[in-house]
């Protein structure tokens, strides 16, 4: 039986509830980014564990076991990671609740209800004496490795509004992500733009492709971009003030007719986010539009 999916992640059912390979690598392309910002994140507030956990916990159900016993072996070494999460690696089978068990010895599976007594014998002999299995983690269908500006955008493009707020929540801290340098944007810059904007909104992309140094096909992505975070990060990269933000948003949804109920939820994720974070997600997007022989790489995420 399928599961709803929880309400602040709203378009989360169809991904989950689909087979395609391409779904299931997504989800856990997804589960294995998500954590790698969550952990390096040195606090995080209630609302952001809420929904790194709500959205963990639907992803695990959607990857397979290699992809379930590397993200154990990596959240078994985090004393901070979500308890929700981490009593559901738990009572998985026990090549996921192996490094669980071994480091936090507590989370006893007979509190979980293992499904066989045969499951029941087997995480019990991990706690009593310790895991020593091959870990699957080294050999998962999707391995760590250097992650390609390519993918990190095409995942950010392809995330729910709730999956790219977690994302940017937590990039300012991705120390595997330089923060590329911007040329200095003037009051005149900013000014121009959003006369652009109101006046004359088919040259915004011309504009926005000479203020944040993309290409003019990323241009017009940003700007049509159906969920709207593109043009927030934009704004926020370059100091665009709430104020302006504010009226590129109405130019931008009454062009589209499609964000007027976001223009508030898009005014709060400006807020929220930090420029650091905004201009590291610009400086993925100018790496991945490079030629393959002068395409930096990042640190493992994906």
């Amino acid at each position: 039986m399928r599961i709803p999916a929880p309400a602040g992640f709203p378009g989360l059912e169809d991904l989950l509830g689909t087979a395609s390979d391409d779904s299931k690598a997504r989800c856990a392309s997804l589960l294995r980014a998500l954590t790698d910002l969550y952990l390096q994140r040195p606090v995080h507030t209630l609302e952001d564990d809420h929904y790194y956990t709500e959205l963990a916990l639907r992803l695990i159900d959607a990857a397979d076991v290699l992809d379930r016993a590397a993200l154990a072996a990596r959240l078994a070494a985090c004393p901070s990671a979500p308890l929700p999460v981490l009593k559901r690696l738990a009572r998985d089978a026990i090549e996921v609740a192996g490094p669980i068990l071994q480091q936090l010895p507590h989370l006893r599976t007979a509190e979980f209800e293992s499904p066989t007594a045969a499951d029941t014998r087997a995480h019990s002999q991990v706690i009593a004496s310790g895991f020593h299995r091959t870990q699957p983690a080294a050999h998962s269908s999707h391995p760590m490795h250097p992650a390609e500006p390519s993918e990190l955008s095409e995942l950010f493009y392809r995330a729910t509004a709730p999956e790219r707020r977690l994302i940017l929540i937590n990039l300012e801290y991705a120390l595997f992500i330089p923060t590329p340098s911007f040329p200095p944007i003037v009051g005149t810059d900013i000014r121009r733009l959003e006369a652009v904007a109101l006046h004359k909104p088919e040259t915004l992309t011309r504009e926005l492709e000479r203020l944040i140094g993309v290409s003019q096909a990323q241009a017009r992505r940003i700007i049509h971009d159906e969920l709207g975070e593109p043009i927030v990060i934009a704004a926020k990269a370059i100091k665009v003030p709430k104020v302006g933000l504010q009226r590129l948003l109405l130019v931008l949804s009454s062009c589209l007719g499609q964000w007027a109920d976001r223009l508030h939820e898009l005014t709060e994720l400006y807020a929220e986010i930090s420029a650091e974070a905004a201009r590291k997600l610009i400086g993925i997007w100018r790496d991945a539009e490079r030629g393959e022989g002068g395409r930096p790489r990042y640190g493992p995420v994906i």
